[in-house]
């Protein structure tokens, strides 16, 4: 078995494929000329089942192999996928230049694979083949996306993260709910204080003026006397 070169996953590594737990089953590494290397790792999840994972240039992208009995239909430099045509945009000559773990399932052993790219308004399909091999391979690829990735002590940073700022939401929450519940009756008490003021200036109005009429009643019985006089 060769070993593989700098690669971002190892064979036997745990990491996060959506937030789903996968184990790198095996990985193969291939020369895809001019100085680019492309790395495909096999990925079980813990019930068995396996995903492709393609990494080329920093960029991951998810290769969804079609059923060997509902393969697309070839047609010269196009392949159809009910009815949606993919134009072929390229070919490549993938070289093996390292294997690790058990890439067996999914992974082609061959020293050699031809690969064609087809593009459509839907994606990207590959069709690969070894030379001298009948059988071809049509795969689908799906992009996957930077924060859709990664390994088991990143998975494990973001779930303290988030339950980290879970905490402090909550928080928040029940502050604000708190505030919420005392406004009432700081209402009422505003409410309450500006009734009695209300009837305090009442009150005094009201005795300012029977003041003002009592004086008013006494200066005019005594004009009464005097004109009496």
């Amino acid at each position: 078995m060769i070993t593989a070169p700098t690669s971002k996953f190892r064979a036997g590594e745990v990491l996060a494929l959506s937030d789903k737990p996968m184990r790198v089953a095996g990985l193969a590494q291939y020369d895809a000329g001019d100085g680019k290397t492309i790395t495909r790792y096999l990925l079980a999840d813990a019930a068995g089942a396996t995903l492709i994972l393609q990494e080329e240039g920093g960029v991951f992208a998810l290769l969804r192999p079609f059923p060997p009995a509902a393969p697309p239909v070839a047609e010269g430099s196009t392949v159809s996928v009910m009815g949606e045509k993919y134009a072929l945009a390229g070919v490549r000559k993938l070289k093996t230049v390292a294997t690790s773990g058990d890439p067996s399932a999914g992974l082609p052993k061959a020293p050699l694979v031809l690969s064609g790219r087809f593009d459509g308004k839907m994606g990207t399909l590959l069709r690969e083949l070894v030379p001298g091999a009948p059988a071809q391979t049509y795969f689908f690829v799906k992009p996957v996306a930077k924060d859709d990735l990664l390994t088991e002590e990143e998975l494990t940073k973001r779930i303290e993260a988030e339950r980290i700022a879970a905490e402090v939401q909550a928080q928040s929450d029940e502050s604000d709910a708190s505030a919420s519940s005392q406004k009432p009756w700081a209402k009422a008490a505003g409410w309450i204080v500006m009734i009695l003021v209300v009837v305090a200036l009442v009150y005094a109005c009201s005795d300012d003026d029977d003041s003002s009429s009592s004086h008013g009643i006494r200066v005019g019985t005594g004009s009464h006397s005097h004109g009496g006089k």
